[in-house]
């Protein structure tokens, strides 16, 4: 999998989300640093995007957006996971989202990043094994 097609598979992946469990009215804050975990976990740099009013965070690789759902105005920070953990554990959210969806939002966007971190390590073997 390539970076691309993980973006691609993140954005699909936080739409259903969205769907099924609320993320983005209350949970976009605890979206946004479970991706920055593991995009500091696989050395991708990143910023994070948000709005006020209504508040929405998502983030930015590069060109890409992931979660951006339907936010245009955005600034933009070099916030790391732990102040975006510690800011959606001490900040009031809306109520839509169940916090009892964190394990399993998190699970799920942690196994994409497996996935792609297996296809990094393939391609390296494969490569070297060429040599």
């Amino acid at each position: 999998m390539t970076r691309k097609e993980l973006f691609k598979k993140l954005n699909c992946l936080c739409s259903e989300m969205s769907e099924s469990y609320d993320i983005n009215n209350g949970g976009c804050c605890f979206v946004a640093a479970v991706l920055a975990e593991q995009l500091e976990k696989y050395k991708i740099p990143f910023e994070v995007a948000y709005t006020i009013g209504p508040t929405h965070y998502w983030i930015k690789v590069s060109d890409r957006n992931i979660n951006r759902d339907d936010f245009k105005a955005e600034r933009k920070c070099k916030w790391s996971s732990k102040f975006l953990y510690t800011l959606y554990y001490e900040q009031d959210w809306n109520d839509v989202y169940c916090k009892s969806w964190n394990l399993i939002v998190q699970t799920r966007i942690t196994s994409l990043f497996y996935k792609y971190g297996n296809s990094i390590r393939r391609r390296s073997n494969n490569s070297s094994i060429r040599r």
